[in-house]
């Protein structure tokens, strides 16, 4: 049986996207992905940043086989990973991105001994 898109449901259907979503909280980050939630470590963290840091991104863009429409993001040691498009993926890059600035700026302010209160009172 042959589907028949329509221009509104093909717009839907490239349109969609997933809810994603990245915390921190101690030594673990919960990685929201649509409906499911990921519990990662700090080295499985890292993992997944740099192996999406590491992904030809503009690589994907120009290739237009049917295979390049998706990437696959290793989420732990186990081998788990999630399958995203590319525009999925892109916008999950940019999330780890921004965790880890984050992380960063907060290294740099407590190896400088800056706390969050110190930095936040009023100048006399």
């Amino acid at each position: 049986m042959c589907k028949i898109y329509t221009r509104q449901s093909l717009e839907s259907l490239i349109t969609q996207i997933i809810p994603l979503s990245i915390t921190h909280s101690g030594n673990s980050f919960l990685l929201v992905v649509g409906g499911q939630t990921i519990k990662q470590t700090t080295c499985e963290f890292l993992l997944t940043f740099s192996s999406m840091v590491g992904t030809d991104i503009e690589g994907y863009i120009s290739n237009l086989s049917k295979e390049y429409d998706e990437v696959r993001v290793p989420l732990s040691t186990r081998g788990d990973a999630v399958v995203l498009s590319l525009a999925d993926f892109a916008r999950l890059r940019d999330l780890y991105g921004q965790m880890m600035f984050e992380l960063k700026l907060q290294d740099l302010l407590v190896r400088n001994s800056i706390r969050p209160q110190t930095a936040l009172a009023p100048a006399r």
